[in-house]
């Protein structure tokens, strides 16, 4: 059966990775500009774009990392999938319609640019520059998953699989940037979504289980009497000890639409008028994708205790347990779906670092180019720049973490912390100033950081210290905002706010 599960991950994993480079190859030849590879804008419907986005929010640490948390630490865990989602949404109403109103009137193509724009401060826009280069733990955490599914389900080495992976991304997001994006990430969406119902469907009837659905459930008190279902918090636990640890973890959330990768997305939607039908579908995916976390409590149920696996490898091994070599190796390959789905964006997002807020933004205004040479540099350093970023991930990921879903958080706490109050706070509020932005930023930043990093509280939890960068972050530029005087003119914060 083992063999057959190879054989058929083989060929259908090869399917797929032909399909993508093919999307590329259709994303290539819609790519006549700087701006088609950065956004693709207004070029997709609001299903096609929610797709994108609520792929690009799961990403591997929701198809692996969380079941991966379910499976070692019990029900406690399912506190992330079931927040998340609704903060991830949330927050998106607060912002999404201004960027989407602000790209298409002044063509802005990055979140910090957007940034940088709205508060009429370069220091912003850099600063937040350097910041999103955290987006790297994301990038590593995505390449880990997508190694360990081929080493799990195709008996590669787990080297191997990163190699894979890598060469994979280059070539499609090379050739046609977020159109490749978009495309790919829709049908890997698509997929997605299947598994997850498969999912919670194999849950609810105990499928692999010698028993009913309550005989699953006291298996699982059994092997894991601390993560089971009358369990709601791991006393002592820094993560989900009490209740204001996961509230923390769901203030965490907030921002998290508009990370760097995610934001630029709502530039693809055909028109601002369908951005209510965006977040509609979004709200959607995004509360079906989670369920996936449900497989780590019925991997506790169904895998022997005793097997020598690491948590991020329950998925796999319980398909491979519970379904047949095809449909094993089919849903193998929706899983790999949802890492290439995520490390595509992350990948366009930070060549755009390079590309658009360094080189566009900051170098072109302070050197003699004409346009067309400019506009000619900025597409070639977004397609090149893909090399390097797809080389850091390998190197990162050669040492796999523990778990992808704090691990990928190193990065996002930092970033989250610093865009809250500017993003959130500034996007609703018409009062909000530049030296409010700033001093958001550097508090929120600073408190996630000190709270974190071992020199400070190192309170070892990325969610909890990212919720208390973005608390402080936005309280910052709720305080400053009320105690100074606006500097925005009316008319321009209408522009830019709605």
């Amino acid at each position: 059966m083992e063999n057959a599960i190879v054989t058929y991950s083989w060929i259908l994993m090869s399917i797929f990775l032909l399909g993508m480079i093919i999307f590329g190859y259709i994303g290539m030849r819609k790519t006549k500009s700087s701006d088609d590879f950065a956004t693709a804008r207004s070029s997709y419907g609001p299903m096609t774009v929610a797709l994108v986005i609520a792929a690009g929010i799961s990403s591997g640490s929701t198809f692996m990392g969380m079941p991966g948390l379910a499976y070692n630490l019990g029900t406690p865990s399912l506190w992330y999938p079931l927040l998340y989602p609704i903060a991830t949404v949330f927050g998106m109403l607060f912002v999404a319609k201004a960027i989407k109103r602000y790209g298409d009137e002044f063509g802005t193509r990055t979140i910090p640019e957007f940034l940088g724009d709205r508060f009429n401060s370069e220091f912003l826009r850099i600063v937040l520059t350097i910041i999103s280069i955290l987006l790297i733990f994301y990038v590593v955490s995505q390449f880990v998953a997508a190694a360990t599914m081929f080493q799990t389900m195709m008996g590669v080495k787990y080297e191997v699989g990163l190699f894979i992976t890598g060469i994979v991304l280059a070539i499609y997001v090379f050739m046609g940037g977020s159109h490749s994006d978009i495309m790919t990430d829709a049908v890997q969406g698509f997929l997605m979504v299947i598994t997850a119902i498969v999912v919670l469907v194999c849950f609810l009837f105990s499928v692999g289980v010698d028993g009913n659905f309550g005989d699953m459930i006291q298996i699982i008190k059994e092997r894991n009497p601390t993560g089971a279902f009358d369990q709601l918090f791991i006393p002592g636990d820094k993560t989900y000890g009490a209740f204001w640890l996961v509230a923390l973890l769901f203030v965490a959330h907030l921002p998290f639409s508009v990370l760097p990768h995610l934001g630029n997305k709502f530039m693809a939607v055909r028109s601002n008028k369908e951005m209510k039908k965006l977040i509609m579908f979004c709200t959607i995916f995004a509360t079906i994708l989670p369920l996936m976390a449900l497989g780590g409590m019925l991997g506790i149920a169904v895998i022997d205790p005793g097997a020598n696996i690491t948590p991020d490898q329950i998925i796999p091994v319980l398909f491979s347990e519970i379904f047949p070599p095809f449909v094993a190796a089919f849903f193998a390959v929706a899983v790999l779906s949802a890492v290439m789905s995520t490390s595509d964006g992350l990948i366009v997002s930070l060549t755009q670092l390079l590309a658009n807020d360094l080189y566009r933004k900051t170098i072109v205004p302070r050197i003699n180019i004409s346009k067309e040479k400019a506009e000619r540099n900025e597409l070639l350093i977004s397609r090149y720049s893909t090399f390097i970023v797809i080389i850091a991930g390998i190197m990162f990921a050669w040492s796999p973490p523990k778990f992808l879903s704090v691990f990928m958080w190193i990065g996002i706490g930092g970033i989250v912390s610093a865009t809250a109050g500017p993003l959130i706070v500034g996007g609703l509020w018409k009062r909000a100033t530049k030296k409010g932005a700033i001093f958001s930023l550097l508090a929120g930043t600073l408190t996630y950081w000190f709270v974190y990093l071992p020199f400070g509280l190192n309170f070892t939890n990325p969610f909890g210290a990212a919720g208390l960068g973005v608390l402080v972050g936005m309280l910052t530029m709720f305080v400053y905002t009320k105690l100074a005087t606006p500097v925005v003119s009316e008319e321009k914060d209408e522009r830019l706010t709605g």
